[in-house]
């Protein structure tokens, strides 16, 4: 051995303890802060997208002289447990605003969320209470190893996080710092490389080959992280824990190459469970790895692996422009880190009208009920039309004190105290024409004949326009048409009201030379179409008063809030969707008659609206025209294939703002399309409860989609009960009373009720 070696091995044998001392000095002193983010991942993350990622951080963290002052490092963590697999990222808190918008625009689909944040995950895990641990290096950082496959390479150690028992955890982090950036080798002498310090004082000053130098070289011209990685376990034996860090360094270690290769540190467990603590750097990383190396060994997963335990893929969060109003009817908050703000419609916007999709569980009730709360509360008019009854009943409970007196019911469900509302109200001739319009779009088969169009028409000018019967309603066609033996004179005397009528006289003439039977075959077809509403008891009762309690037009004109429950529960959806059709259409036809105002629009929200948007103009038009009439509608509903073509096409080309809840596969193919090219089919897809994917009318126009999450369900004001009450008082009549009343009308007279007998003797006062 030579001077030279001799004399170097001296100095090192004297140099070594010190330099440990000083580098375990730096893992505690020159630790950088890190913010910690937790990481969902796209159905579709590819290895390219990773080490692309990977390549624009190298040039981002120092890598001068100045990191003697302290490392800059990224932290890569894998926890796993018997609830499944989490993946955690940590970066310096100085490079966090560069780097994570990095991540979220290099890998569209990814969420970083901040830990400890409102929208992040509980860092329930984050304990360190590992039973065995180890640290691992390279045997010669400067050669190369063979990845063959980042995608099978990530797979196979996730794999090993699968299974666990209760109790049962492991963890596997990567502290990394990108390298410096070295000049390529060139021919002449150069050293080869060697394992280790000791081994190239030892082996002397050999020269590279050909192979070498050119690994060397090509390791020179890409970017490469400097990295240490370590695995801890925690299992109820040490035998246990063992073989699960066996699995995972198996699986590490089939990464090799002739010159390089993954071996264990010679570190105890007690140590490098205070290193994990710490994610600290050692003074001399033991590896180094180029992007495309470090892609598969973070284990990300790579090319949507079956992996139990992986997290669902989550929707990535869309931030909002400052085109987007804070303030007015807030929709939700953004859910996007670092732009946790409100997203709300201007009043003027909420006239372009409102698409609520979303199916049931999903969070849409809630976001409805906070709407109808905050117009309630900011005094607007509000109509409310819905046939299940949820909604009612939660708009009701959030009436403010302010408000009771505004409140007006139509609840099917309440039999005792119906309201009045009679259609047949009105010029006869419109309202006839209406109402025949209006069956004629929920019945088209009929629109094609001329009987049962002309009958709809000629029975509702007979009920209005006759002399000897005040107060008609629509339930009265059923005994005007085909009566029973004791209605036949109140059909007649109908009859004989109109001969000053001509063309009611003739008409009537025909139908009376009619047989009996025949006269019942002619009038068939338009008493199956409104028997539902006719002969159920809690309809009849609302629509069979001669007398309105609730005037629409007036509703409007002084911003009352009216909410409407169609008792589909109770009643069928067909029977709610009828009435609700009917309601609807004298909504409309009093704001066509001016009766809201367009620079402080009624707010009218349709639930399930697809039931009762039966207006005989079409829904294109009346959503155009709605909006210069001071009418901002809002309709929800479950899913597109309820709609009818012409239906959805009026409400995506007229709905200016729409708010989409989860969807499944055949919807979320329809909004990537409307939404355009910023959004995919996922993103819809993997949206979770109470978060929302829209896009809202704004000053500017219809704004970039946006991610939110919704508003949490306000709390009852307790003023509901004093709210059905009130309104029961205004426009509720007894239903003795109402019953009564049509009797009398139509000269059937009640047989007053037995009394009971007690003791077999009739009980008397």
């Amino acid at each position: 051995m030579g001077p030279t070696i001799l004399y170097t091995t001296s100095v090192l044998a004297a140099l070594v303890p010190g330099a440990l001392f000083v580098g375990r000095m730096h893992m505690k002193k020159n630790i950088q802060p890190h913010r910690s983010y937790v990481l969902t991942f796209p159905t579709d993350l590819s290895g390219d997208q990773l080490v692309t990622w990977l390549t624009s951080v190298t040039g981002t963290l120092r890598t001068g002289p100045g990191r003697l002052l302290g490392v800059p490092t990224i932290v890569f963590e894998v926890w796993a447990d018997e609830l499944g697999i989490r993946h955690r990222l940590k970066v310096p808190a100085g490079y966090a605003e560069y780097i994570v918008p990095q991540l979220r625009s290099l890998i569209p689909g990814i969420t970083a969320t901040p830990e400890g944040s409102k929208n992040g995950t509980p860092a329930a895990e984050a304990t360190y209470d590992f039973t065995s641990a180890l640290e691992i290096g390279q045997t010669n950082p400067l050669r190369g190893l063979q990845v063959n496959d980042s995608v099978a390479l990530s797979a196979s150690i996730l794999t090993n996080l699968q299974g666990l028992k209760s109790g049962e955890k492991l963890l596997i982090q990567w502290v990394t710092s990108p390298a410096l950036q070295e000049r390529p080798p060139r021919g002449g002498h150069v050293q080869a490389g060697q394992s280790g310090l000791l081994a190239q004082v030892l082996s002397g000053s050999g020269e590279a080959d050909k192979a070498e130098l050119a690994d060397r070289q090509a390791r020179a011209n890409q970017p490469s992280f400097l990295g240490v990685l370590r695995v801890a376990a925690k299992a109820s034996t040490k035998k246990r824990a063992d073989q699960l860090l066996f699995k995972v360094k198996a699986s590490v270690a089939s990464v090799r190459s002739p010159y390089n290769s993954f071996k264990k540190r010679l570190v105890t467990t007690k140590t490098v469970i205070g290193r994990i603590k710490e994610a600290s750097a050692p003074f001399v990383f033991p590896a180094q790895l180029s992007a495309n190396e470090l892609s598969g060994l973070i284990s990300w997963p790579l090319g949507s692996p079956h992996i139990a335990g992986l997290p669902q893929s989550r929707t990535r969060h869309l931030a909002p422009t400052g085109a987007v109003p804070k303030a007015g009817r807030v929709i939700a908050r953004s859910n996007f880190p670092g732009a946790e703000r409100l997203l709300a419609l201007s009043p003027v916007e909420s006239a372009q009208h409102l698409q609520v999709v979303g199916p049931t569980g999903s969070g849409k009730t809630a976001l409805l009920s906070n709407l109808i709360a905050q117009d309630m509360a900011a005094g607007h008019g509000v109509l409310l039309i819905e046939s299940k009854g949820d909604l009612f009943n939660t708009a009701l409970q959030l009436v403010p004190e302010h408000r009771v007196q505004d409140v007006v019911l139509v609840d099917v469900a309440d039999v005792d105290h119906p309201v009045g509302f009679n259609i047949l109200q009105g010029s006869p001739y419109v309202v006839a024409a209406d109402i025949q319009r209006l069956f004629d779009h929920l019945y088209p088969q009929d629109a094609r004949g001329v009987r049962v169009r002309q009958g709809f028409y000629h029975l509702i000018l007979t009920l209005m326009m006759s002399r000897n019967i005040a107060g008609a309603t629509f339930a009265d066609i059923a005994p005007l048409s085909v009566p029973r033996v004791d209605q036949v004179d109140f059909s007649d005397e109908i009859v004989r009201g109109v001969s000053h009528v001509e063309e009611l006289a003739t008409w009537w003439q025909e139908i009376t030379n009619l047989p009996r039977a025949q006269r019942d075959l002619y009038f068939k077809p338009i008493t199956d179409r409104i028997w539902q509403l006719t002969s159920r008891r809690s309809i009849r009762n609302i629509i069979g008063q001669s007398t309105s309690t609730i005037n629409l037009r007036d509703v409007i004109a002084k911003k009352k809030i009216l909410l409407v429950n169609l008792g589909r529960a109770t009643e069928g959806k067909d029977t709610a969707g009828l009435l609700g059709s009917l309601i609807l259409n004298s909504i409309w036809s009093a704001v066509q008659a001016g009766a809201a105002d367009p620079r402080d629009p009624t707010m009218l929200y349709l639930d399930e609206f697809q039931d009762f948007l039966n207006l005989p103009i079409s829904p294109a038009d009346m959503f155009a025209q709605a909006r210069s009439m001071g009418l901002a509608v809002t309709v929800a509903h479950q899913f597109l294939n309820q709609l009818s073509r012409e239906l959805q096409e009026a409400t995506q080309n007229n709905a200016r703002s729409t708010v989409v809840f989860q969807t499944s596969a055949d919807e979320a193919r329809h909004f990537a399309r409307q939404f355009g090219r910023s959004v995919t089919e996922d993103d819809f897809m993997h949206l979770r409860r109470f978060e929302v994917l829209m896009r809202l009318a704004t000053a500017e126009g219809v704004s970039v989609p946006v991610t939110g999450v919704t508003m949490p369900p306000r709390e009852p004001t307790g003023f509901g009960a004093t709210a059905r009450e009130e309104s029961r008082q205004k426009y509720g009549r007894p239903v003795r009373d109402v019953e009564r009343d049509i009797a009398t009308r139509r000269g059937v007279k009640q047989e007053p009720k037995k009394k009971p007998k007690l003791g077999g003797k009739e009980w008397r006062n």
